[in-house]
C-alpha cells in the first residue's frame, strides 16, 4: 500500500513499525521466503510521547508537593519542638544540640559498623531525633522551670512527657510519612528515657527490649543535659561528663554504646566548644 501524503509527519520525520514473518514458497519444497509487514506508526508513536512527557510532568508536580508537604510537617514538628523549648527555660537549645549529637553518634555507628545500621534507619533516626521531647507541652510550666530538685509527685508528672510524645508523633505522622519513619520517630519519643538495667520510664524496658534509636538518644540526651548550663546547676565539665558516661554504660545505657561514645568523644568536646562560640567557661574547664 503506497504511504499517503501527510502535512503534519513529511516521510522523513515519520516512525515505522515493522514485522517480519518467515514462510515457505511451496509445500514441501526447501525454498523459503520472508514476509515483510511495514506501516506507519507515527501517530502511534506520537501520541505515546505526549503521553510519557505528562506522565513525567504529573510525577514531578507530585514530587514537589509531596517534599513541600514534607517541608511543612518539619517546620511544624521545630517549630512545636521551639514551643517546647520557650517554655522550658532549663534546656534552651536542647533540641538542636541533642540531634546534632545524634548525626554524629549515628554516622560513626555507620561508618565503623559498630551496629548493623541501615540508611534508612538512619536517616530516620536523625529526623526523629527534634521530636523526643514534644510532650513537654503538655507539662505545667512550674514544673518545668524549677530550679531545685522536683518532689516524687512532681517527678511522676515529668514521666509522663514521654508517653505523651509518642502520642503527639503518632498524631503528627501517621499516615502522611512512611510506617518506618513513623515507627521510628515514635521510638525515640517514647523509650529515649528507658534505661538498660530496666530501671527506666515508661515501660521499664530491660536490655535490647529498648529500641535501638531510643538508646542512641538516650546517650545523646544525657551528655547534652550533663555538659549543658541548666538554671539548677552550671555545665560539667567534659572530663566528669565522660566519666559518668562510661559508668552508665551497662547499666543506664547499652554497654555497646561504650565503643561508640569513645569513638565519638572528642568530637563531641570539639562540638559543644563551636555551639557555644567560645563564650562559655566550658572551653576552659580543666578535664577532671
Amino acid at each position: 500500500m503506497p504511504l499517503e501524503p501527510s502535512p503534519l509527519y513529511p516521510l522523513y520525520l515519520r516512525t515505522f513499525a515493522y514485522e517480519i514473518s518467515p514462510f515457505a514458497l511451496h509445500r514441501g519444497g526447501m525454498d523459503r521466503g520472508y514476509l515483510i509487514d511495514l506501516r506507519d506508526a507515527t501517530e502511534e508513536t506520537s501520541n505515546l510521547e505526549i503521553l510519557s512527557d505528562f506522565n513525567e510532568r504529573l510525577n514531578r508536580e507530585v514530587a514537589e508537593k509531596t517534599r513541600s508537604a514534607e517541608m511543612m510537617r518539619e517546620k511544624l514538628v521545630l517549630s512545636l519542638a521551639d514551643m517546647v523549648e520557650n517554655r522550658d527555660s532549663n534546656t534552651g537549645g536542647h533540641v538542636k544540640r541533642t540531634s546534632d549529637i545524634v548525626r554524629i553518634l549515628v554516622e560513626d555507628i555507620q561508618s565503623r559498623q559498630f551496629f548493623p545500621l541501615g540508611d534508612t534507619l538512619a536517616r530516620d533516626i536523625v529526623r526523629a531525633a527534634p521530636m523526643h521531647d514534644l510532650g513537654k507541652v503538655s507539662i505545667d510550666s512550674g514544673i518545668l522551670n524549677k530550679p531545685g530538685r522536683l518532689t516524687p509527685e512532681e517527678f511522676a508528672i515529668m514521666k509522663t512527657h514521654s508517653t505523651i510524645s509518642g502520642q503527639m508523633v503518632k498524631i503528627l505522622l501517621e499516615g502522611m510519612e512512611e510506617a518506618h519513619l513513623v515507627q521510628t520517630a515514635f521510638h525515640v519519643a517514647r523509650y529515649h528515657h528507658e534505661r538498660w538495667d530496666g530501671k527506666g520510664y515508661p515501660e521499664g524496658l530491660v536490655g535490647e527490649m529498648i529500641p535501638l534509636e531510643a538508646r542512641i538518644m538516650a546517650v545523646a540526651d544525657v551528655y547534652d543535659a550533663l555538659v549543658s548550663k541548666r538554671v539548677y546547676k552550671e555545665p560539667m565539665s567534659f572530663g566528669k561528663a565522660a566519666q559518668i558516661m562510661r559508668e552508665g554504660m551497662g547499666t543506664q545505657f547499652d554497654p555497646n554504646m561504650y565503643l561508640v561514645f569513645q569513638s565519638c568523644q572528642s568530637k563531641l568536646e570539639r562540638y559543644y566548644a563551636l555551639a557555644q562560640g567560645g563564650q562559655s567557661d566550658q572551653t576552659n574547664i580543666r578535664k577532671e
